[in-house]
């Protein structure tokens, strides 16, 4: 019934995972207050076993003890930062719309990135200098004597 959560899944295992969510907290962690820590814990729980969480508002809150509002802004806010990513969900037999699906993004962490190095072999691109007697010509002959 919830294989297809798979299919959202960043990781393939629960130590990528778990790995994942210590680095966007240590490196964000200034920037987040205890709920949307709270709420991504929680998310990382419902996210063990297929990669990926379908949960409502309704059930984040209840476990929280959040109202609605702090629930949605603390998920909003995950988004921003790059830690989470919603997939709305519609469900296939009612066709209405459903639980949203919530998936742990992989930390990208920018200083492991490789930066633009220096071309092997330089281009032959050279700025070429205009025809100032073409352009001269067109600018005189434009203006009406």
């Amino acid at each position: 019934m919830t294989t297809y959560l798979a299919d959202y899944a960043h990781f393939t295992n629960k130590h990528d995972l778990d790995e994942a969510v210590q680095q966007h907290v240590s490196a964000n962690w200034d920037n987040m207050n205890k709920t949307e820590r709270a709420v991504l814990d929680m998310i990382r729980h419902y996210s063990v076993k297929y990669g990926a969480a379908h949960l409502k508002h309704e059930t984040i809150e209840k476990t929280l003890e959040k109202s609605n509002a702090t629930v949605r802004r603390a998920i909003r806010k995950l988004e921003q930062l790059d830690i989470i990513e919603r997939i709305h969900y519609i469900r296939p037999v009612m066709s209405g719309l459903g639980a949203n699906i919530y998936a742990i993004k992989p930390y990208n962490d920018q200083s492991k990135l490789n930066s633009r190095e220096d071309a092997d072999k330089p281009s032959d691109n050279k700025v070429q200098a205009a025809d100032s007697q073409t352009e001269n010509s067109i600018i005189v002959g434009s203006i009406p004597l």
